[in-house]
């Protein structure tokens, strides 16, 4: 498939939605955005931008769609697996601000989080009401929703 390079245009479009202070392009983007903690695949996106809110993805999966514009999700950065690399370019989605865990139900047993929320702070959390999260990704600031789309499960993970 062809894709679309990030224009002006674009450029505006994103900071409407994201504001401009949460879209970063071309120079002004840190290499660590360019490839995960292996290392071995490595591209810069055209731009940068740091949702807080699921409206704004929303709107941003909806443009892009529309405008054949690659979009790559990223969270820490801590995969062994590429996943989070903007191998097309074009948007890298970084969900590292969206980092609140929302509820508890004891019940099910059950934490419904945000995708950006730390592994090392849902142990903390569920700690606290005496509960225990199974999985063991070996970095601790792994986020949760990076976790979950790569299936990192850690050495825990046949255990539980």
């Amino acid at each position: 498939m062809k894709y679309k390079k990030i224009t002006n245009e674009d450029l505006l479009y994103f900071k409407n939605i994201f504001g401009e202070e949460r879209v970063i392009s071309e120079n002004e983007i840190k290499s660590e955005y360019a490839h995960d903690e292996l290392g071995t695949v490595f591209n810069y996106p055209e731009v940068l931008v740091k949702a807080t809110h699921k409206k704004e993805i929303s709107a941003l999966m909806k443009y892009a769609n529309l405008h054949k514009i690659p979009v790559t999700v990223r969270g820490s950065g801590t995969g062994l697996v590429g996943a989070c690399v903007p191998i097309y370019g074009g948007v890298l989605l970084d969900l590292t601000l969206m980092n609140k865990i929302i509820e508890l139900d004891k019940t099910n047993l059950t934490l419904t989080v945000e995708p950006g929320v730390l592994i090392m702070d849902i142990y903390e959390y569920v700690l606290k009401e005496d509960l225990f999260y199974g999985p063991d990704p070996g970095e601790k600031s792994a986020t949760i929703g990076g976790t979950v789309s790569t299936n990192a499960g850690g050495m825990r993970a046949v255990k539980y």
